[in-house]
Protein backbone atom coordinates (compact mmCIF):
# COMPACT_ATOMS: atom_id res chain seq x y z
CA UNK A 1 0.00 0.00 0.00
CA UNK A 2 1.56 3.62 -0.60
CA UNK A 3 2.45 5.54 2.45
CA UNK A 4 2.91 8.61 1.39
CA UNK A 5 -0.81 10.25 2.65
CA UNK A 6 -1.88 10.72 6.49
CA UNK A 7 -5.16 8.88 7.52
CA UNK A 8 -7.64 11.46 8.61
CA UNK A 9 -10.04 9.23 9.88
CA UNK A 10 -11.72 5.54 10.50
CA UNK A 11 -14.94 3.36 11.30
CA UNK A 12 -14.97 0.07 12.47
CA UNK A 13 -18.77 -1.26 11.25
CA UNK A 14 -19.73 -4.59 10.93
CA UNK A 15 -22.73 -6.76 11.40
CA UNK A 16 -24.13 -9.85 14.05
CA UNK A 17 -20.65 -9.24 15.35
CA UNK A 18 -18.15 -9.59 12.87
CA UNK A 19 -15.95 -6.14 11.85
CA UNK A 20 -13.90 -4.79 10.38
CA UNK A 21 -12.02 -1.44 10.16
CA UNK A 22 -11.58 1.54 7.49
CA UNK A 23 -9.11 3.66 7.25
CA UNK A 24 -9.37 6.85 5.01
CA UNK A 25 -7.11 9.07 3.19
CA UNK A 26 -8.84 12.10 2.35
CA UNK A 27 -11.88 14.13 3.90
CA UNK A 28 -13.55 13.40 0.40
CA UNK A 29 -13.98 9.97 1.39
CA UNK A 30 -15.29 10.37 5.00
CA UNK A 31 -18.52 10.94 3.45
CA UNK A 32 -18.52 8.02 1.19
CA UNK A 33 -17.95 5.46 3.82
CA UNK A 34 -20.31 7.61 6.47
CA UNK A 35 -22.78 6.83 2.79
CA UNK A 36 -22.43 3.47 3.24
CA UNK A 37 -21.76 2.09 6.51
CA UNK A 38 -24.58 4.39 8.66
CA UNK A 39 -26.71 1.40 9.51
CA UNK A 40 -24.36 -1.02 10.29
CA UNK A 41 -22.81 -2.22 13.84
CA UNK A 42 -20.20 0.19 14.95
CA UNK A 43 -17.62 -1.46 17.81
CA UNK A 44 -14.29 -1.12 18.92
CA UNK A 45 -11.13 -1.39 16.61
CA UNK A 46 -9.72 -4.18 18.43
CA UNK A 47 -12.49 -6.74 17.56
CA UNK A 48 -11.79 -6.20 13.57
CA UNK A 49 -11.33 -9.30 11.46
CA UNK A 50 -9.85 -7.17 8.76
CA UNK A 51 -8.43 -3.21 8.25
CA UNK A 52 -9.27 -1.82 4.33
CA UNK A 53 -7.59 1.25 3.61
CA UNK A 54 -9.70 4.06 0.85
CA UNK A 55 -7.61 6.66 -0.60
CA UNK A 56 -8.02 9.52 -2.97
CA UNK A 57 -4.92 10.70 -4.68
CA UNK A 58 -3.62 12.39 -7.84
CA UNK A 59 -3.68 16.42 -8.64
CA UNK A 60 -4.96 16.00 -11.74
CA UNK A 61 -6.76 12.51 -12.23
CA UNK A 62 -8.15 11.68 -9.12
CA UNK A 63 -7.62 7.97 -8.51
CA UNK A 64 -9.11 6.54 -5.95
CA UNK A 65 -8.12 2.76 -4.31
CA UNK A 66 -8.99 0.39 -2.04
CA UNK A 67 -6.36 -1.94 -0.05
CA UNK A 68 -6.55 -4.74 2.11
CA UNK A 69 -2.89 -4.69 3.72
CA UNK A 70 -0.30 -4.84 0.86
CA UNK A 71 -3.24 -5.99 -1.80
CA UNK A 72 -5.20 -3.43 -4.18
CA UNK A 73 -8.89 -4.68 -4.72
CA UNK A 74 -9.86 -1.54 -6.01
CA UNK A 75 -7.94 1.33 -7.95
CA UNK A 76 -9.44 3.63 -10.81
CA UNK A 77 -11.48 6.80 -11.08
CA UNK A 78 -15.15 5.73 -10.09
CA UNK A 79 -16.79 6.57 -6.68
CA UNK A 80 -18.98 3.94 -7.35
CA UNK A 81 -17.06 0.95 -8.39
CA UNK A 82 -15.54 1.61 -5.09
CA UNK A 83 -17.90 1.87 -3.13
CA UNK A 84 -19.74 -1.67 -4.74
CA UNK A 85 -16.02 -3.55 -3.92
CA UNK A 86 -15.73 -1.89 -0.59
CA UNK A 87 -19.51 -2.68 0.91
CA UNK A 88 -18.94 -6.33 -0.85
CA UNK A 89 -15.79 -7.36 1.08
CA UNK A 90 -17.43 -6.09 4.42
CA UNK A 91 -20.31 -8.20 3.62
CA UNK A 92 -17.57 -11.29 2.92
CA UNK A 93 -15.54 -10.33 6.13
CA UNK A 94 -18.42 -10.06 8.60
CA UNK A 95 -20.54 -13.54 6.84
CA UNK A 96 -17.46 -15.36 6.32
CA UNK A 97 -17.00 -18.10 9.41
CA UNK A 98 -19.62 -16.24 11.14
CA UNK A 99 -22.22 -19.11 12.45
CA UNK A 100 -24.76 -16.62 14.00
CA UNK A 101 -27.22 -18.01 11.40
CA UNK A 102 -27.89 -18.60 7.37
CA UNK A 103 -26.93 -15.94 4.87
CA UNK A 104 -28.97 -15.84 2.40
CA UNK A 105 -29.11 -13.54 -0.59
CA UNK A 106 -32.20 -11.44 -0.25
CA UNK A 107 -33.55 -8.23 0.16
CA UNK A 108 -36.34 -8.19 2.97
CA UNK A 109 -39.32 -5.61 4.20
CA UNK A 110 -40.37 -5.36 7.50
CA UNK A 111 -43.92 -4.60 9.11
CA UNK A 112 -45.63 -4.43 12.33
CA UNK A 113 -47.26 -8.49 11.63
CA UNK A 114 -42.90 -9.53 10.95
CA UNK A 115 -41.12 -9.73 7.53
CA UNK A 116 -41.18 -10.44 4.12
CA UNK A 117 -37.92 -11.73 2.47
CA UNK A 118 -37.41 -11.73 -1.14
CA UNK A 119 -34.34 -14.16 -2.45
CA UNK A 120 -33.22 -14.35 -5.56
CA UNK A 121 -29.88 -14.16 -7.86
CA UNK A 122 -28.71 -11.08 -9.42
CA UNK A 123 -30.60 -9.10 -12.00
CA UNK A 124 -34.16 -10.57 -11.12
CA UNK A 125 -35.42 -7.10 -9.65
CA UNK A 126 -34.91 -7.73 -6.00
CA UNK A 127 -33.54 -4.45 -5.45
CA UNK A 128 -36.09 -2.21 -7.98
CA UNK A 129 -39.04 -4.48 -6.61
CA UNK A 130 -38.15 -3.45 -2.65
CA UNK A 131 -37.50 0.13 -3.12
CA UNK A 132 -41.07 -0.01 -4.97
CA UNK A 133 -42.58 -1.33 -1.90
CA UNK A 134 -40.89 0.70 0.75
CA UNK A 135 -42.63 3.38 -1.73
CA UNK A 136 -45.65 2.02 -0.86
CA UNK A 137 -45.40 2.11 3.09
CA UNK A 138 -43.10 -0.84 3.63
CA UNK A 139 -39.78 -0.33 6.57
CA UNK A 140 -36.79 -0.99 4.65
CA UNK A 141 -34.72 -3.87 6.01
CA UNK A 142 -32.07 -4.47 3.27
CA UNK A 143 -32.10 -5.20 -0.64
CA UNK A 144 -28.61 -7.76 -0.32
CA UNK A 145 -28.34 -10.26 2.39
CA UNK A 146 -30.36 -11.50 5.80
CA UNK A 147 -29.37 -13.72 8.78
CA UNK A 148 -32.17 -15.82 10.05
CA UNK A 149 -31.27 -16.90 13.25
CA UNK A 150 -32.99 -19.55 16.06
CA UNK A 151 -35.94 -21.14 16.23
CA UNK A 152 -38.25 -17.67 16.43
CA UNK A 153 -37.09 -17.44 12.51
CA UNK A 154 -35.47 -14.03 13.17
CA UNK A 155 -34.47 -11.85 10.39
CA UNK A 156 -30.91 -9.85 10.93
CA UNK A 157 -30.51 -7.62 7.87
CA UNK A 158 -27.59 -6.45 6.28
CA UNK A 159 -29.10 -2.70 6.06
CA UNK A 160 -27.22 -0.76 3.21
CA UNK A 161 -28.25 1.85 0.72
CA UNK A 162 -30.19 0.45 -2.36
CA UNK A 163 -28.06 -0.60 -5.00
CA UNK A 164 -29.79 -0.93 -8.65
CA UNK A 165 -28.25 -1.65 -12.00
CA UNK A 166 -28.35 1.32 -14.27
CA UNK A 167 -31.15 0.65 -16.60
CA UNK A 168 -33.30 0.49 -13.03
CA UNK A 169 -33.36 4.03 -12.85
CA UNK A 170 -36.11 5.19 -15.29
CA UNK A 171 -38.45 2.72 -13.15
CA UNK A 172 -37.14 4.33 -10.15
CA UNK A 173 -37.79 7.73 -11.16
CA UNK A 174 -41.40 6.93 -11.78
CA UNK A 175 -41.91 6.55 -7.96
CA UNK A 176 -39.46 8.56 -5.69
CA UNK A 177 -37.89 12.03 -6.79
CA UNK A 178 -33.94 12.11 -6.17
CA UNK A 179 -31.09 14.30 -7.57
CA UNK A 180 -27.85 12.87 -9.20
CA UNK A 181 -25.96 14.11 -6.02
CA UNK A 182 -28.21 11.87 -3.80
CA UNK A 183 -26.43 9.00 -5.33
CA UNK A 184 -23.07 7.47 -6.37
CA UNK A 185 -23.17 6.40 -9.58
CA UNK A 186 -20.99 5.00 -12.11
CA UNK A 187 -21.56 2.74 -15.50
CA UNK A 188 -22.76 -0.47 -14.10
CA UNK A 189 -25.27 1.13 -11.69
CA UNK A 190 -25.97 3.39 -8.52
CA UNK A 191 -26.83 4.11 -5.07
CA UNK A 192 -29.26 5.13 -3.64
CA UNK A 193 -29.90 6.52 0.59
CA UNK A 194 -32.84 4.01 1.77
CA UNK A 195 -34.43 7.15 3.58
CA UNK A 196 -34.81 9.16 0.73
CA UNK A 197 -37.72 6.43 0.52
CA UNK A 198 -38.22 5.75 4.16
CA UNK A 199 -37.67 8.55 6.06
CA UNK A 200 -38.90 7.72 9.34
CA UNK A 201 -36.36 4.52 9.16
CA UNK A 202 -36.00 2.37 12.46
CA UNK A 203 -33.53 -0.76 12.62
CA UNK A 204 -35.96 -3.92 13.30
CA UNK A 205 -35.23 -7.44 13.18
CA UNK A 206 -38.66 -8.73 12.76
CA UNK A 207 -39.52 -12.69 12.89
CA UNK A 208 -39.38 -14.06 9.31
CA UNK A 209 -43.64 -14.34 8.24
CA UNK A 210 -43.17 -14.88 4.20
CA UNK A 211 -40.69 -15.74 2.11
CA UNK A 212 -41.88 -14.76 -1.51
CA UNK A 213 -39.23 -15.35 -4.76
CA UNK A 214 -39.69 -12.31 -7.11
CA UNK A 215 -38.29 -13.01 -11.15
CA UNK A 216 -38.72 -9.79 -13.16
CA UNK A 217 -40.04 -10.56 -16.55
CA UNK A 218 -40.91 -7.63 -19.28
CA UNK A 219 -43.77 -8.23 -20.70
CA UNK A 220 -45.83 -10.95 -17.76
CA UNK A 221 -48.69 -10.92 -16.56
CA UNK A 222 -48.40 -11.17 -12.61
CA UNK A 223 -48.72 -14.39 -11.29
CA UNK A 224 -48.43 -15.18 -7.86
CA UNK A 225 -47.69 -19.44 -7.02
CA UNK A 226 -47.26 -20.68 -3.81
CA UNK A 227 -44.99 -23.11 -3.95
CA UNK A 228 -44.45 -26.61 -1.55
CA UNK A 229 -41.80 -26.83 1.56
CA UNK A 230 -39.37 -29.06 -0.38
CA UNK A 231 -39.48 -26.52 -3.73
CA UNK A 232 -39.07 -23.76 -1.54
CA UNK A 233 -36.25 -25.22 0.10
CA UNK A 234 -34.70 -25.99 -2.98
CA UNK A 235 -35.06 -22.40 -4.35
CA UNK A 236 -33.52 -21.05 -0.97
CA UNK A 237 -30.54 -22.84 -1.51
CA UNK A 238 -29.60 -21.34 -4.41
CA UNK A 239 -29.52 -18.15 -2.38
CA UNK A 240 -27.60 -19.72 0.67
CA UNK A 241 -24.46 -17.45 1.29
CA UNK A 242 -22.53 -19.53 3.89
CA UNK A 243 -23.66 -22.64 4.05
CA UNK A 244 -20.47 -24.51 4.27
CA UNK A 245 -19.81 -22.79 7.88
CA UNK A 246 -22.86 -24.40 9.29
CA UNK A 247 -22.47 -28.04 10.81
CA UNK A 248 -24.84 -30.18 8.24
CA UNK A 249 -25.20 -27.17 5.90
CA UNK A 250 -28.30 -25.69 7.76
CA UNK A 251 -30.26 -27.43 5.18
CA UNK A 252 -32.54 -29.19 8.08
CA UNK A 253 -33.04 -25.38 9.64
CA UNK A 254 -33.71 -23.92 6.32
CA UNK A 255 -36.30 -27.32 5.09
CA UNK A 256 -38.12 -25.99 8.81
CA UNK A 257 -38.10 -22.43 7.69
CA UNK A 258 -40.19 -23.44 4.55
CA UNK A 259 -42.38 -25.63 6.34
CA UNK A 260 -43.44 -23.31 8.77
CA UNK A 261 -43.23 -20.00 6.65
CA UNK A 262 -45.35 -19.25 3.71
CA UNK A 263 -43.48 -19.81 0.16
CA UNK A 264 -44.54 -18.12 -2.98
CA UNK A 265 -43.25 -17.15 -6.42
CA UNK A 266 -44.03 -13.75 -7.89
CA UNK A 267 -43.35 -13.30 -11.50
CA UNK A 268 -44.10 -9.90 -12.69
CA UNK A 269 -44.01 -7.58 -15.72
CA UNK A 270 -44.64 -4.02 -13.98
CA UNK A 271 -46.07 -2.52 -10.91
CA UNK A 272 -49.62 -2.18 -12.36
CA UNK A 273 -52.18 -3.48 -9.74
CA UNK A 274 -48.81 -5.32 -8.15
CA UNK A 275 -49.69 -4.03 -4.83
CA UNK A 276 -53.52 -4.49 -4.75
CA UNK A 277 -52.93 -8.49 -5.83
CA UNK A 278 -50.54 -8.55 -2.81
CA UNK A 279 -52.46 -6.71 -0.28
CA UNK A 280 -55.32 -9.07 -1.06
CA UNK A 281 -53.23 -11.82 -0.91
CA UNK A 282 -51.16 -10.99 2.43
CA UNK A 283 -53.50 -8.34 4.33
CA UNK A 284 -50.99 -8.29 7.05
CA UNK A 285 -47.55 -7.79 5.27
CA UNK A 286 -48.50 -5.30 2.88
Amino acid sequence: MPAVMNKTGSRTVGFCDQFVTINFYGEELEGLVDFLCCDLQTGPESAARARYDVMLGGSINQMLSLWLGEQCQYSGECRYELAYTLINEIIYQCIVDNAAGHAIHAAAIGSANGAVLLPGKSGFGKSTLTAWLVSKGGNYLTDELVLLSGKKKQLLPFTRPFSMKAGSSAILNSFVQYKQKDTISGVGGFMLPHRLLNPDFFPLTPALSLILFPEYREGAATELNQLSSALGCAKLMECYVNARNIEGLGIDQLADYTRNTPVFQLVYGSFDGLYEQLHESFPLLF
